[in-house]
C-alpha cells in the first residue's frame, strides 16, 4: 500500500510503502483505522496539530467492480472518540489515480492553504482568498484554477469556525458528513485538497476480475430491491417509516404525519420534482436523482436529492412540509459544510428548549418555530457561522445542553454524536441496536443488516421478523454457519445481538473495500465475493473466514480507540427521553422502551464481540486478534 504524508506544517510531503498492510486492514476505513489507533496521541483536543486526518480510497474502488467508488475520512473526531466518515462520487476513484491509496495530513499550517495532489506528490498553495467562501464557490474556484475535471473535498464557513459537526464537501453534492471531520480540517488550516491524477490501477488477473465483476453485477441487478431503488433511491422507505410510526417527528414527539405521503412522500417528490438519474462511478443502480422546482418562490432551483434522510431530518424533524423548503435547507447546509444529520438535530433542540421556556426570543433575536422555513433556515445559518447563539450549539448537543439544566432528555446525542431519522420506540431492531453500539457515536450507517425487514412487528429486544423468501435468502452472500446461527435453521427469526456483530462486520467490510450500501448491494454482495473480487485485483488467495476476522480486527481497534479515549458504558444508552416518554402516531402509541431489556441485549452483544460487561476488551481477546494496546511513541 502507498500512502502520501503531507506535513502542512513544513510544507512537504513523503511516502510510505507496506505492502503488508492491505491483506491485514484492506483499505478504506479498515487502513484508517489501524493508522489513527497507531499513530494519534490519546486525549489531546480533536483540533491539536497531532490530531492526524487519514483519507483513503476502498481496496476494490476506482475498478469496474459495481458500485467500488467510495473513500472514507478519518480522525479524532471533535466528540472525542473515533471519527470516520464515508463518501462516494469521483473522489475515491482520483485518490487512486494518483496512484496512492491514502492521504495523511499531519500538523496544522499558519496560514490558510490547499492542496493540489496528482502522481508527482502535493503542491501546497495559498488559500486566503479562498477562506471564508462556502463549499459550493470553494469548488467552483478551484475547478477553474486546476482543471475542472479536478475532484475537491473542501471546508465550509463552518469548518473554518469550529463547528463541531462541520462535514468535509466533496464536490458540491456529496460529502464525508458525520462525526465533525471538517473542524478537525479547518483546525489545519486547510480549505481543501484537490485530485488530478491520471494513473491507472493495475490488476492481477485481468480475466478473472472481469468474471467477478460480471458476476457481482448480475446479482445486484437480479436483487428484488433494484428497481424501486433505482426508481426512488433512499427514498423508497419514506413512506414505510411515516407508517410505521418510527419518524423523528418534532425532535422525537410525533412518530407519523397525516399528510405526509402527499407532501414528503417518494411518489410526490418522484412525479414533481426528479428530472432524471445519475449514478457513482462504476454503479448499475443509479439511485441518486437530480430534481428541479418548476413553480414557487424557488422555481428554477435544481439540485441533487431528494434523500430520504434530508426528508426524515428537515421535513419530519423540523416539520418542514414543502420539497422546495426542504431542498434549500439542505443546499443551505451544504454551502455551510454542515452534517445535516446534526444541524437539524441541533435546531430542534433550540426550537424545543424555546417552546419550553428555556431560552427567550430575545436570547435567540426571533421566535424560531418547528415547520417555518423563515426561521429554520435563519437558525441553520447563526449555527454554521457561529453567530450570537450559534456560537454556544456549534459546539453540538453534547457540550450546549450542559447550559440548559433539564434538557438532558431531548437533546438527542449518543457518545457526543447526534442521533438520525428512526425513532427506537417505532421499532427496535437490529438497525436501532447499532444506535448505541456503533463506535462513532449515535449513527444508523454502520450497522445495517442485509436480511432487513420492513414490517411492524411487536416489540421484542431479543429477536426480529424474517420475511425474505428462500430465494431472496439465497442471493444474501452471507457465510452458512453464519446465517444458521443468526436466522435459525431452518431459517425463521433474526437474533438480534448475533445480527448486529455480523453486521458490523459486513460494514467494515464494504466501508474497507469502497462499496456502496444501497440494498440490492447489501442484499447481494458479501465476504466471499468480496474475497473473490480482493483476490483477483491483488493477487492474494483470501477467503471469506479471513476478511470477517480482519473485520473483527478492525472494529476492536476502533472499540479499544474509544475505550483508550475514555469511553464509560453509561454511554451506551439512548437519550432519556425514550426511556421515560410514548410517542403518538397514526397506528395509535409507542410506549417507552424497557431500559433493562436494552441493556440486557447489549451486554448479550458485548459476550459474543469476547468483552466484558462494562465493554473492555479483554488480553484474550486481544491477544486473539493480534492487537496491541496503544503506548505513546
Amino acid at each position: 500500500m502507498k500512502i502520501l504524508i503531507a506535513d502542512l506544517e513544513r510544507k512537504e510531503f513523503s511516502y510510505v510503502e507496506d505492502q503488508g498492510l492491505r491483506r491485514r486492514y484492506i483499505g478504506g476505513v479498515g487502513l484508517n483505522t489501524y493508522l489513527l489507533h497507531r499513530y494519534t496521541e490519546r486525549r489531546i483536543s480533536p483540533f491539536d496539530e497531532r490530531n492526524h486526518l487519514f483519507i483513503s480510497s476502498g481496496a476494490l474502488t476506482g475498478t469496474t467492480i459495481p458500485s467500488a467508488a467510495r473513500c472514507e475520512a478519518t480522525g479524532l473526531s471533535p466528540t472525542g472518540y473515533f471519527g470516520t466518515s464515508s463518501s462516494g462520487g469521483g473522489l475515491g476513484a482520483a485518490i487512486k489515480f494518483c496512484n496512492i491509496d491514502t492521504l495523511w495530513l499531519k500538523g496544522a499550517a499558519d496560514k490558510p492553504v490547499y492542496l493540489v495532489v496528482d502522481e508527482k506528490g502535493v503542491l501546497f498553495k495559498d488559500a486566503t482568498g479562498l477562506w471564508g467562501k462556502d463549499a459550493f464557490d470553494t469548488v467552483d474556484a478551484l475547478k477553474f484554477r486546476e482543471g475542472k475535471d479536478t475532484e475537491v473535498a473542501c471546508i465550509g464557513t463552518a469548518g473554518e469556525r469550529g463547528v463541531r459537526f462541520s462535514s468535509i464537501q466533496n464536490g458540491y453534492y456529496h460529502s464525508f458528513g458525520r462525526t465533525g471531520l471538517g473542524a478537525v480540517m479547518g483546525s489545519k488550516m486547510l480549505k481543501a485538497v484537490c485530485f488530478r491524477g491520471k494513473g491507472k490501477i493495475q490488476v492481477n488477473d485481468r480475466k478473472a476480475f472481469a468474471k467477478t465483476a460480471k458476476k457481482i453485477r448480475e446479482r445486484v441487478m437480479s436483487s428484488d430491491s433494484f428497481g424501486y431503488t433505482r426508481r426512488y433511491g433512499s427514498m423508497v422507505v419514506s413512506d414505510v417509516y411515516n407508517r410505521l410510526g418510527i419518524l423523528p417527528g418534532y425532535n422525537f414527539r410525533q412518530g407519523s404525519f397525516d399528510n405526509w405521503e402527499s407532501t414528503r412522500g417518494r411518489k410526490v417528490f418522484v412525479e414533481r420534482y426528479k428530472i432524471k438519474d445519475f449514478a457513482c462511478l462504476s454503479c448499475p443502480i443509479g439511485c441518486l436523482h437530480w430534481s428541479k422546482v418548476k413553480e414557487g418562490r424557488f422555481a428554477g432551483l435544481q439540485t441533487h436529492g431528494l434523500e430520504v434522510t434530508y426528508a426524515l431530518e428537515v421535513g419530519a424533524r423540523l416539520g418542514i412540509v414543502e420539497i422546495p423548503e426542504i431542498f434549500a435547507s439542505v443546499e443551505l447546509c451544504n454551502r455551510l459544510g454542515m452534517d445535516v444529520i446534526s444541524a437539524c438535530a441541533v435546531v430542534a433542540y433550540i426550537i424545543e428548549l424555546f417552546e419550553k421556556g428555556m431560552i427567550s426570543e430575545s436570547d435567540i433575536g426571533f421566535a424560531p418555530r418547528f415547520g417555518d422555513f423563515e426561521t429554520i433556515s435563519r437558525l441553520i445559518s447563526m449555527v454554521g457561522k457561529r453567530e450570537g447563539m450559534g456560537q454556544l450549539f456549534g459546539a453540538g448537543l453534547k457540550q450546549a445542553k450542559e447550559h440548559f439544566a433539564g434538557s438532558e432528555a431531548f437533546a438527542c446525542e449518543i457518545k457526543g454524536l447526534e442521533m438520525p431519522v428512526r425513532d427506537p420506540r417505532g421499532r427496535f431492531d437490529t438497525w436501532m441496536l447499532g444506535y448505541i453500539i456503533n463506535t462513532r457515536g449515535g449513527d444508523h450507517l454502520r450497522i445495517r443488516t442485509p436480511v432487513d425487514d420492513l414490517r411492524d412487528f411487536e416489540r421484542n429486544y431479543v429477536y426480529e421478523p424474517l420475511s425474505l423468501t428462500p430465494a431472496e435468502l439465497e442471493l444474501v452472500d452471507m457465510p452458512k454457519a453464519i446465517k444458521d446461527k443468526v436466522l435459525g435453521k431452518p431459517p425463521a427469526q433474526i437474533h438480534i445481538p448475533s445480527m448486529a456483530k455480523y453486521s458490523e462486520e459486513l460494514m467494515v467490510l464494504l466501508n474497507s473495500f469502497g462499496l456502496c450500501i444501497r440494498p440490492p448491494v447489501l442484499r447481494t454482495i458479501g465476504p466471499s465475493l468480496m474475497a473473490e473480487a480482493f483476490n483477483a485485483l491483488y493477487g492474494y488467495d483470501v477467503d471469506e473466514d479471513e476478511l470477517l476476522s480482519t473485520a473483527e480486527r478492525i472494529v476492536n481497534l476502533q472499540h479499544l480507540f474509544n475505550v483508550e479515549q475514555g469511553s464509560t458504558l453509561e454511554e451506551y444508552s439512548f437519550p432519556e427521553r425514550f426511556y421515560t416518554e410514548s410517542v403518538e402516531y397514526g397506528g395509535g402509541r409507542r410506549e417507552p422502551l424497557d431500559r433493562k431489556e436494552v441493556q440486557k441485549t447489549l451486554k448479550e452483544y458485548f459476550t459474543l464481540r469476547g468483552w466484558d460487561h462494562e465493554g473492555k476488551i479483554p488480553q484474550d481477546t486481544l491477544t486473539r486478534l493480534g492487537i496491541e494496546t496503544w503506548t505513546r511513541s
